[in-house]
């Protein structure tokens, strides 16, 4: 015997919980400075690992930027999936329930996290003709997810059918992305109950 004293070697890291650990600092950090003030040094030092690690993980910081946008887009389809009564009859009725089950159960739990996405998502495109493009194609991935359950309540009468169905969706979510914005301002989800209110109460009716 040498008398040496061997340390057991440390268990290795997840890599996937190290991903989303920097996806949610990254996003935290985001929120205080703006995707612009923000430095990589700044999001490697809270998840304690090297800066040269977080290279491992993504290109680029607009590649980071865009990861997290995505992300939260994937949960609030998930969100959505989940919100969403299939039995209900009334297609325009099952809409508005699904929206109004996200903002208490969702939104109101993540006011910063929604409306910084939201901001992030427009830092990131000024300067980003891939990001413009990948955002592009987000945005009427949800036109498209939100034109199928008006189609049906156009065809239920129970939405106004002088409008198409996909410019219907399109309208609902630039006015959504904008009362985002004015929820950051107010630190409120008041912009968005207000919006719900209006399109269902008023604006898509027949």
């Amino acid at each position: 015997m040498t008398g040496r004293i061997f340390k057991p070697m440390s268990r290795p890291k997840n890599p996937e919980l190290i991903r989303l650990r920097l996806l949610d600092i990254g996003l935290a950090c985001f929120a205080r400075r703006g995707y612009h003030g923000t430095g990589i040094k700044e999001i490697v030092e809270a998840v304690e690992i090297p800066k040269g690690s977080f290279y491992n993980y993504f290109k680029s910081k607009e590649e980071f930027g865009l990861a997290i946008v995505l992300r939260h887009s994937e949960e609030f389809w998930q969100k959505w999936h989940e919100s969403f009564d299939q039995q209900q009859p009334d297609p325009l009725l099952a809409l508005r329930s699904c929206f109004e089950t996200m903002l208490t159960e969702h939104l109101c739990c993540a006011v910063n996290t929604c409306s910084v996405v939201v901001h992030l998502a427009g830092e990131i495109c000024e300067s980003s003709e891939i990001c413009r493009s990948t955002m592009s194609a987000v945005v009427h991935e949800w036109s498209e997810n939100l034109a199928v359950v008006i189609r049906q309540a156009q065809q239920a009468g129970t939405i106004r059918q002088d409008i198409d169905a996909l410019q219907l969706a399109t309208l609902f979510w630039d006015a959504w992305l904008g009362a985002m914005q004015r929820m950051k301002m107010h630190d409120s989800v008041d912009p968005l109950r207000q919006l719900v209110d209006l399109m269902f109460g008023t604006f898509l009716k027949p």
